[in-house]
């Protein structure tokens, strides 16, 4: 009698046999697509972070958006659909990041608490200091106490975003000072 087979199992079924089928085509590499998941890229460019294609011209390059398309072994497939569903999801935080941050702005003058807790939410996923300079220039800030609530927030997440994975790997003294540096920046802008 055989077992029933897993769901990782059954993955492991399906990317055989799509991996067969790609050297039956004679297709020996697949591409990858990565952009650099940042403040400035654009959606078009975030909804291929992490997608395995077949022809490397097919990420439409736009907007100037950085990007590279990474050649992998087409016997790899599993290990590389698992990475880019990690860097999808990444992308996926990183909109939700930005419309989190749309809704605070919009509240800011109407609904100081509420623009708050979502302030903190967003910035949970990540700060950005080119959009705290241009929040700092927000008439709706002009509260003090709101200035400051508002810096404690960008504060505390600024610095824990320096313990996460992508940072461990800089050089500790690097990351020591751009963490310091940030801080700063954000006291400036936020005093």
């Amino acid at each position: 009698m055989g077992s029933t087979p897993t769901l990782g199992t059954m993955t492991t079924m399906t990317d055989s046999v799509r991996i067969l089928g790609y050297l039956l085509r004679g297709r020996t590499s697949l591409w990858q697509c990565y952009t650099a998941v940042s403040w400035r890229t654009c959606a078009g460019c975030l909804a291929w972070h992490g997608r395995i294609v077949a022809d490397p011209q097919a990420f439409p390059s736009h907007n100037g958006c950085p990007h590279e398309v990474r050649r992998f072994p087409v016997w790899r497939l599993a290990a590389y659909r698992a990475h880019g569903q990690r860097m999808a999801e990444r992308a996926r935080e990183e909109l939700h990041r930005r419309e989190l941050l749309r809704q605070a702005l919009a509240l800011l003058p109407t609904d100081p608490e509420r623009s708050l807790s979502l302030f903190d939410r967003a910035a949970s996923v990540n700060v950005y200091l080119p959009e705290v300079e241009s929040l700092a220039r927000d008439p709706a800030l002009a509260d003090p106490n709101l200035r400051a609530q508002l810096r404690e927030i960008l504060l505390r997440h600024w610095k824990s975003k320096f313990a996460r994975d992508r940072y461990e790997r800089q050089p500790e003294l690097a990351r020591t000072q751009q963490e310091e540096w940030g801080v700063q920046r954000i006291k400036e802008l936020l005093p």
